[in-house]
């Protein structure tokens, strides 16, 4: 997938590669480099120049338990059961102007995230969690809001991703093109050596 991202006052090219089961890597171009997070199916990795360090770290805790949830190809709902994830229909509620259902998903790791799907089309246009970002003692609202779906080789995909911090903005993802099948060397998921 490639796209833009805005993130504090700047706009940003992104790239993402995704491969089933479970990797995921992102790159945000930066005027000064690139800024890289993946998952490789048991690592999360980052390279971030904007941290003063173009050497890869290792992702900690609750930030990896977060990407390796987002690096899950085919996403919670699908097969939930198998990888031991319990849910709970919380009821139907508004959100904004749309009726939804709203999920509580209860992970294997005990990790509790909300999805709200639209009750006409059953799509995704919410997602929160408590997350542990690693940043601070307390855990932190995560919410995901998509929107502007539109079908690419007959799957409807979001286009805009906005996502809060708190209630706060932190970047919003436009998405500009996908592209299916396409092929992807493992490799580029793996943490390169320090």
């Amino acid at each position: 997938m490639t796209g833009k991202i805005a993130a504090q006052g700047q706009e940003m090219p992104l790239t993402v590669y995704a491969k089933r089961p479970n990797l995921n890597r992102q790159e945000i171009t930066l005027p000064d480099g690139k800024v890289v997070q993946a998952f490789d199916g048991t690592t999360a990795w980052v390279i971030n120049p904007m941290m003063g360090s173009d050497v890869p770290q290792v992702v900690p805790g609750g930030a990896a338990e977060l990407m390796k949830n987002a690096a899950d190809f085919d996403g919670a709902l699908i097969n939930y059961k198998s990888k031991g994830t319990a849910i709970e229909l919380v009821g139907k509620e508004k959100l904004g102007d749309k009726d939804v259902y709203h999920l509580k998903l209860t992970m294997k790791s005990g990790q509790v995230q909300h999805y709200f799907l639209d009750a006409e089309s059953g799509l995704e246009i919410k997602t929160s969690a408590q997350v542990d970002t690693g940043m601070g003692p307390a855990k932190q609202t995560l919410d995901t809001e998509m929107s502007n779906y539109k079908q690419v080789g007959g799957i409807m995909l979001p286009h805009t991703v906005r996502q809060f911090m708190n209630g706060n903005k932190m970047a919003e993802v436009s998405v500009t093109g996908v592209e299916f099948n396409a092929p992807v060397d493992d490799s580029i998921f793996s943490m390169p050596k320090k």
